[in-house]
């Protein structure tokens, strides 16, 4: 079932791991090409044999479509904030580091959302705990990376331009011993049921997609560049814009209410860049959607792990309240019976039950909440959702705080970095203020499979329809790619 490029890679990774060569592979390829099919069978071929494969993710989502798989982090104990000197916090007494002993191949799924320190302190665990220290990269060990360098680099709050293309993966030293291997084949072109028209323009959706990524249109375009989004897209006739976008996506949200297939909403979204405008369309659509609206608030405190928090009296529990930063539940969650909610910590990884997980509200009670599973394998389940003790683990404020909330948020609308990794029917793009890091608009514009699926509202400075919108690409993120 493999196709000729996906079998030479195959055929490439299995001949090290099967005779002990080692190696570091990153397979590059855009969305649609077969990753995750070639994982699954990589991951099967390997242990039919009695070996030990450990797939990993750098997200929560990108992890449940791997067969066992784990995020980087928790599987591997990397630091929060790596960087030059970290390792991994793996005991080398631990079980965990005799099966790293033991394992025959590593799979890292959506590697370039990664700061190259995570790997470098993966890489110098693995030779202290093989005891192989600077003769061969992880120990000796076969690891396999695989992404996009299209979409969202390692996200670094407060650095500009140099220092993110500097924190990628093909910026460490590890890249000089990796060896490249390129996936173009679009497996949705291959499908047998297309007539030639649909082949047709699924091709040509999807080269127009490439060039936004590669920043091919709109030349020059060194970093930044204005570019005409198809009149096919736009929504161009529009008194309230966000009723439109609604509309275009949900329809009716009176009506949303009394939808029952859990696949609804698992396949729609709508995206856009800030959290103050996803903030704005789900509230808006919570005040539409039909139902008892019942308002939770969060218990906020100091951290007593802080060494000042005993002099922090002037931070009173109205001001911590009033505190509403990225990751962090909102002091004031407001639900409904039936709205989708995503996760923000990872509960459980196990049941599907981590970061970017979305679910659909089912029941509602003062200390849990009830919900139904819309997303990954285990949709239709029906989980459990405690209140948590939730830490910022990035964070400029001057003291550590904690809050106690549900580790949820609404999801009728989400953040474009929320949606990498996660593929959708129906996208609508809102573009109230225009994307502001590498790679955004390509990752939005790409989560459908069919470019009917696809809705943009573009607004100007001074509010009114635009048809034009702005696309960041930094081009020397690709330099050394091919060699």
């Amino acid at each position: 079932m493999l196709t000729d490029e996906q079998k030479l890679i195959y055929d490439q990774i299995t001949e090290a791991v099967f005779n002990r060569q080692g190696g570091v592979f990153f397979v590059y390829g855009f969305g649609g090409t077969g990753k995750t099919f070639l994982w699954s069978t990589l991951s099967a071929a390997v242990r039919c044999r009695g070996e030990i494969i450990l797939n990993v993710a750098s997200s929560g989502i990108a992890s449940l479509l791997l067969p066992g798989g784990r995020t980087a982090h928790s599987r591997f104990g990397i630091p929060i904030h790596p960087d030059e000197t970290t390792y991994c916090s793996i005991d080398p007494r631990s079980e965990l580091a005799e099966l790293i002993k033991e394992i025959s191949l590593i799979i890292w799924d959506e590697a370039h959302m990664m700061s190259r320190y995570c790997f470098e302190s993966l890489d110098r665990s693995l030779c202290d705990i093989i005891c192989n220290p600077g003769s061969k990269p992880f120990g000796g060990k076969v690891v396999v990376f695989d992404g996009d360098f299209r979409q969202v680099l390692p996200i670094i709050q407060g650095v500009g331009r140099a220092e993110i293309v500097l924190a990628s993966l093909n910026s460490s030293y590890l890249w000089d011993h990796c060896k490249v291997l390129t996936m173009t084949k679009n497996m949705r072109l291959l499908n047998s049921k297309l007539s030639s028209a649909q082949s047709e323009e699924i091709k040509e959706f999807s080269e127009w997609l490439l060039d936004i990524g590669d920043g091919k249109i709109a030349k020059p375009n060194d970093g930044e560049a204005m570019i005409d989004i198809r009149e096919e897209f736009l929504i161009t006739d529009s008194d309230n814009p966000v009723e439109s976008i609604v509309r275009s996506i949900y329809g009716d949200p009176a009506l949303l209410h009394e939808e029952k297939d859990p696949k609804f909403f698992q396949q729609r979204a709508i995206l856009a860049p800030r959290n103050e405008d996803v903030n704005k369309l789900n509230l808006y659509m919570l005040e539409k959607f039909k139902g008892q609206e019942v308002v939770y608030l969060s218990a906020d405190s100091l951290d007593p792990t802080d060494s000042d928090s005993n002099t922090n009296h002037v931070f009173t529990p109205d001001f911590l309240n009033s505190i509403n930063i990225s990751g962090l539940p909102n002091h004031c969650l407001r639900l409904k019976i039936g709205a989708p909610v995503m996760l923000l910590r990872n509960l459980d990884p196990k049941r599907g039950l981590c970061n970017g997980t979305r679910l659909k509200i089912s029941q509602m009670a003062d200390h849990v909440l009830q919900a139904v599973v819309i997303t990954g394998d285990r949709i239709g389940d029906i989980v459990l959702i405690p209140k948590v003790l939730i830490i910022p683990s990035d964070t400029k404020l001057p003291f550590k705080m904690r809050r106690r909330q549900f580790p949820i948020a609404l999801a009728f609308a989400m953040t474009i970095n929320k949606s990498q990794g996660q593929s959708l029917s129906e996208v609508g793009l809102y573009l109230p203020k225009p994307v502001f890091s590498h790679g955004q608009l390509y990752v939005a514009l790409s989560r459908v499979i069919s470019k009917k699926s696809l809705k943009v509202l573009i607004l100007d400075k001074d509010g009114k329809i635009a048809r034009q919108t702005l696309n960041v690409v930094f081009k020397e993120v690709f330099q050394n790619l091919v060699r």
